[in-house]
């Protein structure tokens, strides 16, 4: 009994490891070609598996172009999640939240420019990129906003409509990430991390 369970356990490593290999390869050959126009057939080649095992994982491509944008939000948490804990003071978790994000970013930003723009065109599979950009977004304003209630609570930051401060704090961010992406030589993450987070600490402060 225990021989099978250990046999099972190794069949699902290996099933975890297989997909998070077709969705590495896939956000790299997106991020490379500029576009989604990117064959399964080609992607399960790069990833040196058959076909078939890509549709096993994944019905069709907009699947795995949500795979692709619910992986990086998954790193990104994992990434920051032992000083996040850590570091509880409010000014200092908006500075871990941001290098994490500028971490995911530095990763493939090809992928990441991609992501925006085929979320703004009008086309099947911007549908797909936008619903997941959309349920990213709402899982980094939920941390945003937690962080900027605890600068209230505790004096540090001024009291205003917590969305509204949720929603100015993220379009800084966002707007941050959208200028790096584009960089050919961006600065140091750490520097470019605190810069951000000094920026809108100034608009923050009670």
């Amino acid at each position: 009994m225990a021989a099978r369970k250990s046999s099972d356990n190794l069949k699902e490593v290996i099933r975890d490891f297989r997909r998070d290999q077709v969705i590495d390869v896939a956000r790299r050959l997106f991020g490379e070609r500029g576009t989604t126009e990117v064959s399964m057939d080609e992607i399960a080649a790069e990833a040196g598996v058959a076909r078939s095992t890509v549709y096993v994982y994944f019905a069709n491509r907009d699947e795995l172009l949500r795979a692709c944008l619910q992986r990086m939000l998954n790193q990104l948490l994992e990434s920051i999640a032992v000083d996040w804990e850590r570091d509880t003071e409010p000014a200092q978790r908006l500075r871990t939240l941001i290098g994490g994000m500028f971490e995911r970013l530095d990763d493939n930003p090809a992928f990441f420019r991609l992501a925006l723009v085929t979320q703004e065109a009008v086309t099947q599979g911007s549908a797909a990129v936008g619903s997941e950009l959309a349920l990213i977004g709402l899982e980094i304003a939920g941390m945003i906003d937690n962080l900027y209630l605890e600068g209230v609570s505790s004096g540090l930051f001024r009291p205003m409509e917590p969305d509204r401060a949720t929603s100015l704090i993220g379009q800084q961010i966002y707007g941050a990430m959208s200028v790096r992406a584009s960089e050919l030589i961006p600065i140091p993450r750490a520097d470019a991390a605190a810069e951000v987070t000094e920026f809108i600490l100034r608009g923050l402060f009670a």
